[in-house]
């Protein structure tokens, strides 16, 4: 067992979600990522991979059948989650968002989803737009300026894109609303307008957090809406976000794929589900930070387990028909379990 060249391999995996993490979660920019955890990651694996390949060590054919296996278990997995972003199971296709995320066109989107609920609340009757409108403004007033500032900013922006009857409608209902708010916090939200209108909003990357969260199919239709704007504004085709978008996707998949042989070899079917569902676990567990902006179904964990199942499928069946030679290369293998 060549423990160098295994660990070097296996820490080389974890760039492609770890990066998609990073981004949602933290708000640290992926294309900035790419670059310095992305690139020497890729390094690390390719070079520790074609060294296994040139000297014929096992640790090749752990990574060459968990690559297959990964990358068909994605496939498997799209079939189960196709079928549900076309039913309402998803928030979005997730890897559109992935290939908008990898342009760093995600402030742009987030901009133009709030621009979405500014139309959403003009559609409403007076009494529910401001019931709506209240709990926004109450939530804005406690962000931390920048973003407070640039979450205005992207409400006004929505406001100029109304009608004038409907943005004098909201625009009432707003002023009435900012009456009844206590001093500081009516200061506070004041000054945002005050700046986003004067000196514009300084570029925030990160998500807002503190909003009031919405149903996930209300998440979907305004995505739905502001996806092609923001591809429109920043000249770029859906093929173009989509090729880059699925990518990133199968390459996450194929990192699952050769983890499971790295850490188990052969393994077996009850470990191969098991690692699907430990996927699916911490998917489930990484989703609500990653997306704020959503108050998710209690029903919402059912597709995507299945999905998850069905991508253990092709990864099992991989693992069990080609990598048991070099079972010992893996680190059960290597402790003797």
């Amino acid at each position: 067992m060549n423990w160098p060249l295994w660990i070097i391999i296996f820490v080389g995996l974890g760039a492609p979600v770890g990066i998609l993490v990073a981004d949602r979660a933290l708000g640290l920019p992926a294309r900035t990522l790419f670059k310095v955890w992305g690139l020497p990651s890729l390094v690390l694996f390719l070079g520790g991979s074609l060294y296994t390949l040139a000297t014929g060590d096992p640790i090749w054919t752990l990574v060459l059948w968990g690559l297959v296996g990964g990358i068909l278990g994605t496939a498997a997995l799209d079939i189960v989650r196709l079928i549900g972003v076309r039913f309402g199971a998803f928030p979005a296709d997730m890897p559109m968002l992935f290939g908008v995320i990898s342009l760093g066109l995600a402030p742009k989107l987030q901009r133009n989803m709030t621009a979405q609920m500014v139309a959403h609340l003009a559609e409403l009757p007076e009494e529910q737009r401001r019931a709506m409108m209240a709990e926004r403004l109450k939530a804005l007033a406690r962000l931390r300026e920048p973003m407070r500032v640039a979450v205005v900013s992207a409400m006004q922006r929505g406001l100029a894109q109304l009608p004038e009857a409907r943005r004098q409608a909201v625009m009432g209902t707003q002023m009435g609303l900012l009456a009844e708010l206590p001093g500081p916090d009516r200061r506070a939200v004041m000054l945002a307008m005050d700046k986003a209108m004067t000196d514009g909003a300084a570029p925030v990357y990160a998500q807002s957090r503190g909003l009031p969260k919405i149903p996930m199919a209300m998440f979907r239709t305004f995505v739905a809406r502001a996806l092609p704007q923001t591809l429109q504004e920043a000249g770029v085709s859906r093929g173009q976000v989509a090729l880059r978008g699925y990518l990133w996707h199968f390459v996450i998949g194929s990192t699952f794929g050769i983890s499971f042989t790295l850490l188990f070899g052969s393994g077996s079917w009850p470990l191969a589900f098991a690692w699907g569902i430990f996927v699916w676990a911490a998917m489930m567990v990484a989703m609500p930070p990653m997306m704020p902006m959503i108050r998710w179904p209690r029903w919402f964990p059912i597709v995507p387990f299945i999905a998850h199942i069905a991508m253990a499928v092709p990864i099992g069946y991989f693992a069990l028909r080609f990598a048991g030679l070099a079972a010992g290369s893996s680190l059960v293998g290597a402790w003797g379990l």
